[in-house]
């Protein structure tokens, strides 16, 4: 395990830097100071919406792929709480999603037809040949581990700032507040699983670049606010 911890604070350094670095998205300060609008956020959160929506569709290639009974376990708790919020008590991660658009604005009824930013469409296409391409499974924990590391940190801090700056509920932002809590122990399976799986110079370097370029993708998409100013 300690070489796999020394890989871990790799991957960890690599994610901490302008561009990959969630936590330090100009969108939360904006939040933070109200200095979005409304439509703003609506429009940010439905593009989260349509993305969201296809990450159950990506754990069950990745379930599907995976040879591993015992990991295979793992995938599908996972998969069981972004469907159905199973373990959270809540509701599928997509409708927690779109409640928060909902809050912020966002006709519901237009949601599922709204049209995809290019940000929000590439990082679609990339969760596709990361998690049902690629012919090595493994590659799938890198990318989940480039967002799940970041998202506990990173979610609290919006959900925070939406409830404090736009006076949102702790029943609209369920959606970030959920990831704090999850993403920690899903963190810890993904580790678990680099540790037990991930042992070459080869799968390592795959994961390496699937968790820094999924992280670069998902930070473009959180800056979809651009679009609706």
């Amino acid at each position: 395990m300690s070489d796999t911890a020394a890989f871990i604070r790799e991957l960890e350094q690599g994610l901490r830097v302008p561009g990959r670095w969630l936590p330090g998205h100009p969108v939360i300060e904006k939040l933070e100071g109200k200095e979005l609008t409304r439509a703003q956020i609506a429009g940010m959160m439905t593009q989260i919406y349509r993305q969201t929506c296809e990450v159950v569709r990506w754990l069950g290639y990745l379930y599907a792929k995976c040879p591993v009974m015992a990991v295979r376990r793992e995938i599908f708790n996972n998969l069981m709480e972004e469907e159905l919020g199973a373990y959270s008590g809540t509701e599928g991660h997509f409708h927690l999603a779109a409640r928060v658009a909902v809050a912020a604005g966002a006709d519901p009824r237009a949601l599922d037809s709204a049209p995809l930013l290019a940000d929000t469409a590439a990082l679609i296409r990339l969760g596709e040949e990361m998690f049902y391409e690629d012919p090595s499974w493994i590659v799938g924990f890198g990318t989940a581990f480039g967002f799940e590391y970041q998202s506990p940190m990173t979610f609290g801090a919006i959900a925070n700032a939406l409830k404090k700056s736009y006076g949102m509920t702790d029943h609209d932002v369920a959606f970030f507040s959920v990831h704090v809590t999850a993403d920690e122990d899903h963190t810890g399976s993904i580790v678990r699983v680099l540790d037990a799986y991930a042992t070459s110079d080869a799968d390592r370097r795959a994961v390496r670049a699937a968790a820094l370029t999924y992280a670069e993708g998902y930070h473009r998409m959180m800056s979809t606010y651009e679009a609706f100013a």
